[in-house]
């Protein structure tokens, strides 16, 4: 009985204490309606305001005020900008920052006075002309000390009133006493768990010492020095870095918005055609494209320029190589006998021919003709079998380009079948192919757009489509106007082609959607001048640059376009 009456005593010793700390710990991560923006601590004093036409940021850093001035609507940096600051009736100008975009810097009596000060800013432009109001809460030379942690016993006590901290320490002074009595005196399982509830007590004693402790500050050894203030940083220049606060969203300084080139736009909603998406890849012209064959077997010779290389640039007719007739000892025997034979032949046609000549006018002049034609057929033979032997075929360029394939080298012998020696490309001519599973989409698409895989934007025109199915699916041809250089035949595209059919959303381009780290497609809102927050999306392509949001974003929010996939990395 007499344990349980000391174990009652200490649990009403220990509810007594408890109550200083729970209603505030409780507190803490209870939602009251809406959530209000996350608080961001800089490390210096920082304004920020915004109106139709500007955003502005202020940050007092060196003894003076840096002012970071730029476009409410695309966050592009303000150059040449006026601004003047006015507070407590005392004005001033604010000079440009020589090297840096949309940069000013403030030198002003007032910044050396703490407390906060009600700033009014005219800003004026060569087109436009605002006035921004803000406050700017300086932070005092000194500060008192810290009175503890906020953690343990000994704080909380420290943070009562004496009177208050009276019961709580009797309370707590008792039940130290109660377990040390039981630990000392009784056996057993009962002096097991007096000894445990005493280290815990110990334990919880020391917590709140040490963490009393860490708010001290030490810098003074004297008694009676006041301590030195804590120097904020941030007030000699260094730059604060890019964070991605706890709710998910980021705080980016405006230095490092300059860095990463962010440029926003305000999202406003509108029309679009309904698209489909097609996947095609790179095609030749078959005007823009040729084949270099052999027609007989033979040797590969270099040109007079030597044989092409691949990204050479041919003109039509232009000479490739030769190839030198490859004939065999047998062929060629068999050659040189006939060359042989039509040359005696030819000899006895002469002979024959000048006796004819001297008895001109005593034989038929029929027969000098005859002598005269059989003789110039025997020279004719001889000069069609003479070539067989030495005479080389020229490969020629069929069309102006760019040889593509070059599978041929010097002294290669080649047989003049189905083998191609060289390919040559029109760069100028190309085409696009695609697949359609929809017949709807062969019957409906005229123009469209492509895009590679590094970004490179191919406008297209519907040349028609097969009737014949490949693989189940619709082959469509487009033609490619004006393609741009490095393209190359078989390189893949992703085509955007436009439907029949409205859709309603907000255009952005492309590069504003990217993915979170579940793949799920967002985009950043410019939530406040040193702010944005992640907004899931759902999109479809308008074009090859641009999407369409269907929902996820709302009206007149500003949307990042440049700089997104930078945003998107940070951690």
């Amino acid at each position: 009985m007499t344990i349980r009456r000391l174990l009652a005593a200490a649990l009403i010793a220990a509810g007594v204490a408890a109550p200083v700390a729970v209603p505030a710990q409780a507190h803490e991560g209870h939602a009251h309606g809406d959530e209000p923006k996350p608080v961001v601590t800089t490390a210096a004093p920082t304004l920020e305001t915004a109106s139709a036409d500007f955003e502005l940021v202020a940050v007092a850093q060196g003894g003076g005020l840096l002012i970071h001035l730029d476009r409410f609507t695309t966050n592009e940096p303000v150059n040449g900008a006026t601004i003047e600051v006015t507070t407590g009736g005392e004005s001033a100008t604010a000079a440009p920052v020589r090297g840096e975009e949309g940069v000013y810097r403030l030198q002003a009596a007032w910044l050396s006075r703490p407390g906060p000060h009600e700033l009014t800013m005219s800003v004026a432009t060569a087109d436009t002309a605002d006035l921004l109001i803000g406050t700017l809460e300086l932070p005092a030379a000194e500060s008192a000390p810290a009175a503890g942690g906020t953690g343990g016993a000994s704080a909380l006590l420290g943070r009562l009133r004496p009177d208050a901290a009276l019961l709580p320490g009797a309370a707590l002074a008792f039940l130290l006493g109660v377990l040390t009595t039981l630990a000392l005196t009784r056996r057993g399982r009962a002096r097991a768990v007096a000894g445990a509830a005493l280290v815990g007590v110990g334990l919880l004693l020391a917590g709140g010492a040490a963490l009393a402790h860490e708010g001290e500050d030490h810098s003074h050894a004297e008694e009676g020095k006041a301590p030195a203030a804590p120097m904020a940083e941030g007030l000699t220049g260094a730059p604060e870095s890019p964070r991605r606060l706890p709710d998910g969203s980021l705080y980016v300084p405006k230095p490092s918005q300059r860095l990463l080139a962010v440029r926003t736009t305000i999202a406003t909603p509108r029309e679009a055609a309904q698209t489909v998406q097609l996947i095609g890849q790179i095609v030749a012209d078959p005007n823009g494209g040729g084949h270099v064959q052999a027609t007989q077997s033979g040797r590969i010779e270099p040109g007079d320029q030597g044989l092409p290389y691949v990204g050479q640039r041919v003109e039509a007719g232009q000479v490739l190589a030769y190839i030198a007739p490859a004939v065999t000892v047998v062929d060629r025997s068999g050659i040189q006998q006939q060359i042989a034979a039509v040359e005696q032949d030819l000899v006895i046609a002469e002979s024959r021919l000048q006796r004819l000549r001297r008895l001109e006018h005593n034989v038929p002049q029929r027969d000098v003709e005859e002598a005269e034609a059989t003789l110039n057929g025997l020279r004719k033979r001889r000069a069609a079998l003479s070539p067989t032997l030495t005479t080389r075929e020229a490969l020629r360029a069929p069309i102006a380009g760019v040889v593509t394939a070059n599978n041929v080298k010097a002294g290669q012998v080649v047989d003049g079948r189905d083998q191609v020696l060289f390919e040559i490309l029109d760069p100028t001519k190309l085409m696009v192919e695609a697949v359609a599973f929809d017949p709807r989409v062969a019957n409906t698409v005229h123009l469209a757009t492509a895009t590679t895989a590094d970004g490179t934007v191919l406008n297209l025109e519907h040349l028609g489509h097969s009737l014949a199915l490949r693989q189940q699916a619709i082959p469509l041809l487009f033609r490619v106007d004006a393609p741009p250089e490095g393209l190359s035949v078989g390189q893949p595209v992703r085509i955007v082609a436009p439907i029949q059919g409205k859709a309603r959303g907000i255009v952005l381009p492309r590069r504003s959607v990217v993915r979170n780290a579940g793949g799920q497609p967002i985009v950043w809102q410019h939530d406040s001048p040193q702010r944005f927050v992640a907004r899931p999306v759902r999109t479809q392509p308008v074009d090859a640059e641009t999407v369409l949001v269907l929902a996820g974003v709302e009206p007149e929010a500003r949307i990042v376009t440049d700089g997104a996939g930078l945003l998107n990395q940070i951690r």
